[in-house]
């Protein structure tokens, strides 16, 4: 445990300055005339009183606004009000659920294209968290996502990654949004495609990924032959026919620019994606008598198998597929304003085949950047977080845990050389008013 914290999220103290405690008494204790001491007072609560100690200017902005209690929280307990008043526009019925929290508190719960809208004037720089989970009926557990205004989502503070899958937009050559690299690729890109560029594939080209697929794996694509205006959506998943166009199982598995060379497409070959452009009308691949051009756009590779249902929203889509875990549920526009939105998982939200109901809890939008090293002591506080402007101020630091709030007093700044590098940095004061239970 820190020795203070600030709604789970550690505070540095200098050994300099220390923690200074300061009684606060709720009432007076005075003398009468006749000189017996007399007391009003109905409680005591305290003052806390500190140094951050050296801080870099970057570390010290955010500090400084968790101090002072920037932002908005919402603890959804019968309205959707902010902490600091703000309230919703709403699209669709977007409900709040009591004793369903993550905390045991109340939550917000979403069904399929149902959105509330929050005036948040976030700004250029922003965090928006929240716990969120699917209401299925399965007992599914809560995860912390965290989305900021770099464009980042961290899920239970962890980054996403390859694990998620891959996707290839080609516009820059043949590398995935992760970094894959194909393993051999003689095609090439040029055309314009459905979404932007796309990969041409000529007569017998091809081009192999080194996915490391297993036995649960979904391949799909948007392709079109040179001399076809009209492109289609192929969608292979491991041991069942080929989906194109929307329709579930509409064509054998081999109909298809993935190619298993040794014809189980069950398990692919070393777990890899062979996508090859191969004339003639008969065998494996997409029939092109002429040997005409291929053109692929859009691919994307998932390690495991997407359920029926997936299948039509994802070739009504308008826009390139996203991941799943990819794209939280917060959005802020151009205005700062805050929208959280229930999304389905064709457009980058949770793996959530049936499109069931999302329930969010612990709602924060912060107009900062929270730093990195704050989002495992975020997910771990074990309490929410706020309520904004307040915190919930613990440590070893203190007597007892607090609801506080805190002002980031004055500043010195400084500078001072980490290995060869010169930081510029400060080290302020600030104060801690617990307030009454």
């Amino acid at each position: 445990m820190p020795f203070l914290a600030l709604s789970g999220i550690p505070v540095p103290v200098s050994m300099s300055s220390g923690l200074r405690y300061s009684p606060v008494l709720l009432g007076e204790k005075v003398r009468t005339f006749s000189g017996m001491p007399r007391s009003s007072a109905r409680r005591k609560l305290m003052a806390y009183e500190g140094g951050t100690g050296p801080l870099s200017l970057a570390a010290s902005a955010a500090m400084r606004a968790l101090i002072d209690g920037a932002g908005d929280s919402w603890a959804f307990a019968g309205n959707m009000l902010s902490s600091r008043g703000l309230w919703p526009s709403t699209v669709g019925s977007p409900a709040t659920w009591p004793d369903l929290g993550r905390y045991e508190g109340a939550a917000l719960a979403l069904s399929a294209g149902h959105a509330v809208n929050w005036a948040t004037q976030l700004g250029e720089h922003w965090t928006v968290a929240y716990w969120a989970r699917i209401a299925d009926g399965t007992g599914t557990w809560w995860h912390h996502y965290v989305q900021r205004s770099d464009g980042t989502v961290h899920v239970d503070a962890a980054a996403p990654g390859p694990h998620l899958g891959h996707t290839w937009s080609f516009d820059d050559g043949f590398t995935s949004n992760w970094g894959l690299e194909p393993s051999d690729v003689d095609a090439h890109v040029s055309e314009p495609g459905r979404y932007g560029q796309c990969a041409t594939f000529g007569e017998w080209t091809s081009a192999i990924w080194p996915t490391q697929l297993g036995s649960q794996w979904t391949v799909a694509y948007w392709a079109r032959l040179a001399t076809d205006a009209t492109w289609h959506l192929y969608l292979h998943r491991a041991g069942l026919p080929l989906s194109r166009d929307g329709v579930v199982g509409s064509h054998a598995a081999t109909a298809g620019a993935l190619i298993s060379t040794n014809g189980d497409y069950t398990q692919l070959p070393d777990g890899a994606v062979y996508l090859l452009n191969r004339r003639g009308i008969s065998g494996p691949g997409i029939p092109n008598v002429s040997g005409v051009p291929l053109l692929v756009d859009d691919l994307t590779v998932l390690p495991y198998i997407v359920p029926d249902s997936w299948v039509a929203p994802w070739y009504a889509a308008t826009a390139p597929f996203r991941l799943p875990g990819t794209t939280g549920l917060a959005e802020v526009d151009d205005n700062g304003s805050l929208t959280v939105r229930h999304r389905a998982g064709v457009a980058g939200g949770f793996a959530n085949p049936t499109n069931d109901l999302l329930v969010v809890s612990d709602l924060v939008a912060l107009p900062y950047h929270a730093p990195d090293e704050w989002l495992a002591p975020w997910r771990d506080a074990g309490a929410p977080f706020g309520p904004l402007p307040y915190h919930r101020a613990s440590g070893t630091g203190l007597h007892r845990p607090a609801l506080v709030l805190g002002e980031a007093g004055q500043g010195e700044a400084m500078e001072w050389w980490e290995g060869a590098q010169r930081v510029q940095g400060e080290d302020f004061a600030f104060t801690l008013q617990e307030a009454p239970p």
